[in-house]
């Protein structure tokens, strides 16, 4: 794959990795000395974490930097790869230039002892002419012995934050800072010199990106191996890579990035598309390329990755071919659910996978996996921690259980990821862990039976979570068993003649008997002794405890009351009850029809 990554930073214009930069957070110094290098002007300013210049320390004839673009472009050509490749064994000292000099604030009394080993490890290109020499020995000789008291009679410099850096940048031309990066990149670029090899003219060694020896790790290495590396790439291969890096560390691309095969164009265009906003995430990035390219979205390898105090790579995969549309899915309200001014809620079309990601999955798992905030921003947490104590316990070993099926399924296009089972289990065990809550899940839980009901059959192709209730789809059978318990109120010759009618009906009982209760702290955990239950007779003989329990306060005038009670401890249901759960849980969760009013029958 790292070949594809050099592919795929060859077709960036080079442009596109300085642009729109910010400079980083702290004290940045701008130094112009004359030709026998004293001090001719200086100018500082602190910049804050959005990379924005806060001030100037005094009105002179230094243009100001505009939009701070340069200071940004002057640290990307000098700060090093990693701090065990600065050029300051002291490593006081973290850039890599002689035009630029990066340090901590509580470094700047030890610097000085840095100088003369910084220096001469820097390197001028090889076309740098004696003015250049010149102009170097001025910057060496300046900051041995001014540069330090300089920087401390600054005032900005007691502003400064201890973990904030102070750069200081010796005006000089762009181009010299360039050749000098790419001389320091040349010898540093490869992880370890050891393994380094020439073949013809060109110098091979082991990559640095994402990638350590284990040198000083015996667990980690392996003894019997015939060869100490093997896998060696080119100084050309290992400067894309680093460019690569770059770009993620300088989030010049969004955290799930795309990097197609022999598909040069749709590389830029990605790029193209992401560079318009930088805040756009991966998902809006590549609906828009979608509908631009829908024949060509396949054949890449997807990178997701992450920065936590360093580039981690949390997954990478290749994807044969994406699916981004979902053709005819809908969430139909079979529980019906109003909104606030007492409306039902409209049946919701799901049009595309990042649709169902964000109002399907994030519901599903109690916005713990899919997070939406306050400030109405989402966080996706496929690869983060999550902490149990914000969500249930089954939520949470659900999360941990599936969370890899539904990013496979969403971004890779893997349909199998998701089976009926997976996705039966997680919402009816989310139902019950919201079921034993002590605040009223209602809304949550008709919820998730909305998407049960009507998006089984997307994922459970043969119907073999329901197959035993009935040969209709749920969303069709559930408005049906409401159907039929208002014909079993009104007609006196009508009976229960399913288990799936039954449960629904039971549901429903189950839910008037629970009204009649007392309790001060009255909510649906009341239910866990019925749905606890998993033979039938046990079951019904929990309903009949119930009514016992609350004989008090029943209406026996109530015909359907009666007739409900006599229908569902008189049927003989054949089936477990815990496969009748989902019915069973629809029946209590639905409108009441034993409160419904006889002009609506």
């Amino acid at each position: 794959m790292i070949h594809e990554i050099e592919n795929f930073v060859d077709t960036i214009p080079h442009a596109y990795h300085t642009e729109g930069l910010t400079p980083s957070q702290g004290l940045h110094i701008l130094i112009d000395l004359n030709e026998n290098g004293e001090l001719k002007e200086k100018k500082s300013v602190i910049i804050n974490k959005k990379g924005e210049l806060l001030d100037w320390n005094q009105e002179n004839e230094l243009k100001p930097i505009e939009n701070n673009y340069d200071f940004a472009l002057r640290e990307f050509y000098s700060g090093f790869i990693t701090l065990n490749k600065a050029l300051d064994s002291l490593k006081k000292i973290h850039s890599t230039s002689p035009y630029v000099l990066w340090f901590k604030p509580d470094s700047i009394g030890k610097i000085a002892n840095s100088f003369n080993e910084y220096f001469k490890n820097c390197r001028l290109s090889e076309d740098a002419s004696e003015a250049d020499q010149r102009e170097f020995d001025n910057i060496k000789l300046f900051s041995e012995k001014e540069l330090v008291e300089l920087v401390k009679r600054d005032e900005k410099f007691k502003e400064t934050d201890k973990k904030s850096y102070i750069k200081v940048y010796f005006q000089t031309d762009i181009e010299k800072l360039k050749k000098c990066n790419e001389q320091y990149l040349l010898n540093h670029l490869f992880l370890k010199d050891d393994f380094n090899v020439e073949i013809g003219d060109s110098l091979f060694g082991l990559s640095g990106f994402l990638n350590g020896a284990n040198v000083k790790k015996t667990f980690m290495k392996h003894p019997n191996a015939k060869f100490v590396v093997n896998n060696r790439i080119s100084q050309k291969l290992a400067y894309n890579l680093y460019l690569f890096e770059k770009l993620l560390k300088n989030k010049k691309l969004p955290n799930i990035v795309p990097i197609f095969i022999d598909k040069e164009e749709l590389n830029g265009e990605f790029v193209r598309i992401f560079s318009k906003d930088t805040k756009q995430s991966f998902r809006e990035v590549i609906r828009q390329l979608f509908e631009l390219h829908k024949e060509n979205i396949s054949n890449y390898y997807l990178i997701n990755w992450a920065n936590r105090g360093g580039i981690i790579i949390n997954d990478v995969d290749y994807v044969s071919s994406f699916k981004y549309q979902l053709n005819d899915i809908m969430v139909k309200n079979i529980m019906g659910i109003k909104n606030k001014e007492g409306e039902f809620l409209r049946d919701e079309a799901i049009e595309n996978v990042f649709q169902f990601e964000l109002n399907i999955v994030q519901r599903i798992f109690n916005n713990a996996l899919i997070v939406k905030t306050k400030k109405e921003t989402v966080m996706f947490k496929y690869f983060d921690d999550i902490d149990p104590k914000y969500t249930t316990q089954s939520n949470y070993q659900n999360i941990l259980q599936y969370r890899n099926n539904f990013y496979d399924y969403i971004y890779k296009s893997k349909e199998d990821a998701i089976s009926g089972r997976i996705f039966y289990d997680i919402i009816v065990s989310n139902i019950l862990g919201d079921i034993k809550q002590q605040d009223d899940k209602s809304y949550s839980i008709k919820e998730k039976l909305n998407m049960l009901f009507s998006l089984n059959e997307l994922f459970d192709k043969q119907n073999n979570n329901f197959k035993n209730i009935g040969d209709k789809t749920m969303a069709s059978l559930i408005p049906e068993f409401q159907n039929n318990l208002r014909r079993l109120f009104k007609e006196t010759d009508y009976h229960i003649t399913s288990d799936g009618e039954f449960a629904f009906a039971a549901g429903q009982l189950i839910y008037y008997v629970l009204t009649k209760s007392q309790t001060s702290s009255k909510t649906h955990s009341l239910l866990e002794p019925f749905i606890s239950k998993k033979d039938p007779q046990l079951f019904k003989l929990a309903i009949t405890r119930g009514i016992e329990q609350y004989k008090h306060a029943f209406d026996f005038g109530s015909t359907r009351f009666e007739k409900l009670t006599s229908e569902v401890l008189g049927y003989d249901c054949k089936m477990n009850i815990k496969e009748l759960l989902p019915v069973l849980l629809a029946g209590y969760f639905s409108q009441s029809l034993i409160f419904e009013k006889s002009n609506n029958q």
